[in-house]
């Protein structure tokens, strides 16, 4: 069986330590390292090459944001999932923009860590719905009446690939929903990302929810 390999990051050695046991005690996942510094997360994320990394939103010397940003500039195949005792709507928007995958509450249950891990390690994004609800009605009172200029230069089409983009859909699967070849489903979001001045997918997820697009979508 291939083990999905975790990297820890918190100042607290306690909270380390019982991530550690929790996670250990899984076949499917295998901590490969743990740090407790800002400085730490980054190199090690570098010498390990984790897939997900928890992250504590604070670290004694810096923010988990900054190390998250960091680690995604050096390899934006690894998957970063924020835990946190708070859920500070700005924390969470400034995790999503700094390319998080996800943001979870530390009073989150074990099945759902476990659940979360798996969902981000599989490419998927998640918030802990505690903080959802509140993030989504700040985005809609900061966009509720600007007019992006660049949301207008997308095409239909290009709206429609943006959602599935955000409701976590890889490429193939955007092909096989909108029933166009997987090449040009590939296309729509490389020009959809340049078009927008993005470099990830979780970015435009971040874009999407912020101009109220899933909620059209759901609605």
């Amino acid at each position: 069986m291939t083990r999905t390999r975790l990297m820890v990051v918190d100042d607290h050695e306690v909270v380390r330590s019982g991530l550690r046991t929790i996670l250990g005690a899984e076949d499917d996942l295998e901590v490969v390292a743990e740090a407790g510094t800002l400085e730490e997360a980054i190199q090690k994320a570098g010498v390990f090459a984790p897939e997900v990394v928890l992250m504590d939103v604070r670290l004694g010397d810096g923010s988990g944001i900054e190390a998250c940003r960091a680690i995604k500039n050096d390899r934006p195949q690894t998957h970063v999932l924020m835990l946190t005792s708070f859920g500070d709507e700005e924390a969470v928007m400034s995790s999503i923009m700094a390319g998080a995958s996800g943001y979870l509450l530390k009073n989150v249950g074990r099945s759902d860590l476990l659940k979360a891990i798996r969902a981000v390690a599989q490419g998927q994004n998640l918030l802990d719905p505690a903080v959802t609800k509140r993030v989504l009605e700040r985005l809609a009172r900061l966009t509720a009446n600007a007019q992006d200029q660049s949301l207008q230069a997308i095409s239909d089409r290009e709206k429609e690939v943006l959602v599935l983009v955000a409701q976590g859909l890889t490429n193939k699967e955007i092909a096989a929903q909108l029933v166009i070849s997987d090449n040009t489903a590939r296309n729509h979001v490389s020009r959809l990302l340049d078009k927008l001045g993005l470099t990830r997918r979780s970015e435009a997820a971040a874009f999407a929810a912020e101009h109220g697009l899933l909620r059209r979508e759901r609605q």
